[in-house]
């Protein structure tokens, strides 16, 4: 005799042992106990085919995303950055996981020679996932090096345009600069317009010197939305307090800016690509705005954005110099101090 277990479909009920007789042939048992065992292929084939279409769907989205990222980066003035001919590129720190580029604001049209109204050096950190943004005040007398002489920071442009004002930086601060983005201010205004605008902080004594000197009527707060032309005002305000402050309020801006694209979407990034890049001029090519803008859409706009000044206080010393007022530098301390913030993550950030 066999003893077979016999499945009981019922409710509430489990299996029972049945004893058949030695002479029993499985042919006997009812059908639907006498089935062959299932088998999983097309199951198996079934989840290959649905998982080739979702990364199918990633690649497609990918590249269309790229192709229309690519396509928006056009129209712009392109500018090729030299190599530094005035300090070799082993003495310039630099890393594979830190991505430098150098937004110069010019006080009038981008392509004729004028002096950088703000220098903001905006380096991707993808090692510790942040975005810092350092700004250079534009009193420091640093030495022009195609000049032989010190200046103005901001004058380097004058001389000698973006390609100067990167040597300048390189040559009295010893970090490698990748790329630089050069915009006047319309292509500012245009920008925040195109994202809908951006929302900062704005003092009861900020606004009461924007409405007193412009046009403009903003209203204070913790959270003061500003248009386009409103933004600017606010960030170029230059009597009101000091050129530490004005940097300071660039700085916040251009948060707001980066926290607001957050929100923007893919679509919204390109469409805002196509407005504000007939307006700048950079070294890039199109290919290398493309992976910058993309990345920015998957991921760069999600990293924690801090924000620094060079020089800090206890590296500078207002003076009088040739009949006008400048910041004099410890140089070597200065340039310890960006490298430092640049490239590790262990630095207490300058408080304004």
């Amino acid at each position: 005799m066999e003893d077979i277990y016999i499945s009981n479909k019922r409710r509430n009920s489990g299996d029972f042992v049945v004893t058949l007789p030695d002479d029993f042939t499985p042919e006997q048992l009812p059908p639907e106990n006498n089935k062959p065992p299932k088998k999983r292929k097309k199951k198996k084939k079934h989840k290959l085919i649905r998982t080739l279409a979702a990364f199918l769907a990633v690649v497609l989205v990918f590249t269309s995303s790229f192709i229309f990222f690519f396509a928006a980066a056009s129209g712009y003035t392109r500018d090729d950055l030299d190599k530094n001919e005035y300090i070799s590129s082993s003495e310039l720190k630099s890393s594979p996981f830190v991505s430098n580029i150098l937004l110069l604001g010019v006080d009038g049209s981008a392509e004729s020679s004028s002096r950088s109204d703000s220098m903001i050096l905006i380096s991707v950190d993808y090692a510790h996932g942040k975005i810092k943004l350092t700004s250079f005040l534009r009193d420091s007398w640093v030495e022009i090096p195609s000049k032989g002489k010190k200046a103005k920071l901001n004058a380097a442009c004058t001389y000698g345009g973006p390609q100067l004002v990167v040597d300048t930086i390189e040559y009295n601060f010893g970090v490698d600069i990748d790329h630089f983005v050069m915009v006047d201010f319309e292509m500012f205004t245009n920008i925040i317009d195109s994202l809908g605008g951006v929302t900062v902080e704005v003092t009861k004594k900020e606004a009461k010197f924007i409405n007193n000197t412009t046009r403009q009527t903003v209203d204070y707060g913790e959270s003061v939305h500003l248009n386009g032309e409103e933004a600017l005002v606010y960030c170029r305000i230059r009597k009101l307090d000091s050129d530490y402050m004005r940097t300071y309020r660039q700085r916040k801006v251009i948060t707001a800016l980066i926290n607001q694209a957050k929100t923007a979407g893919v679509p919204k990034l390109i469409e805002t690509m196509q407005d504000v890049f007939p307006l700048i001029q950079t070294d890039m090519s199109a290919g290398e705005i493309t992976a910058l803008a993309y990345k920015a859409g998957v991921g760069i706009l999600f990293f924690d954005i801090e924000q620094n000044r060079v020089p800090i206080d206890e590296h500078m010393s207002p003076k009088t110099v040739n009949g006008q007022w400048v910041e004099v530098l410890d140089i070597e301390a200065t340039k310890e101090y960006l490298i430092e913030y640049i490239y590790t993550n262990n630095i207490k950030l300058d408080e304004e």
